[in-house]
């Protein structure tokens, strides 16, 4: 009974902050991280070979309208736009194709693209259908892999 007493006692005498503390102060220097992937590399082949190629963007006919260029879709919500001409190349041939919808296409798909292409969100979530409304394609799909871990790497 006794040890039970101390233990309580003990717990009693810890000063409030270590009981209650549910957050840390990150200080007045706080940085986030933003990572800048290849504009151009995005609309050369990512936009093209997995957005639209994979229906990302415009959806199968069982989508009901709602992929990510529906207004619907609260994230990731993209723009269709013309497909920017890259001549076959990895670089825009006239980089005023990008301004506008494009750009705000490649910020959006950017900020769900991290350097560890396999935990990215734009990977992950369309691979694993658990928090995206359909598998839209496999975690190991060769094609998508290739496309983003290039991405990941530029």
């Amino acid at each position: 009974m006794s040890t039970t007493i101390w233990r309580r006692a003990s717990f009693a005498l810890l000063p409030l902050s270590v009981i209650g503390c549910t957050s840390i102060d990150p200080g007045p220097n706080f940085v986030v991280s933003v990572e800048v992937f290849d504009a151009d590399y995005y609309y050369c082949h990512v936009e093209p070979e997995l957005i639209v190629a994979k229906k990302c963007g415009p959806g199968d006919a069982s989508d009901n309208g709602s992929c990510h260029y529906s207004p619907s879709v609260s994230g990731m919500r993209l723009l269709d736009h013309p497909r920017i001409d890259c001549g076959g190349g990895d670089h825009p041939i006239d980089i005023t194709q990008t301004a506008g919808a494009a750009e705000g296409d490649f910020e959006k798909v950017s900020f769900e693209m991290s350097r560890d292409y396999t935990m990215a969100p734009v990977l992950v979530r369309p691979s694993n259908g658990l928090n995206h409304p359909r598998v839209v394609f496999s975690p190991t799909d060769p094609q998508v892999n290739k496309i983003l871990s290039t991405w990941a790497s530029k």
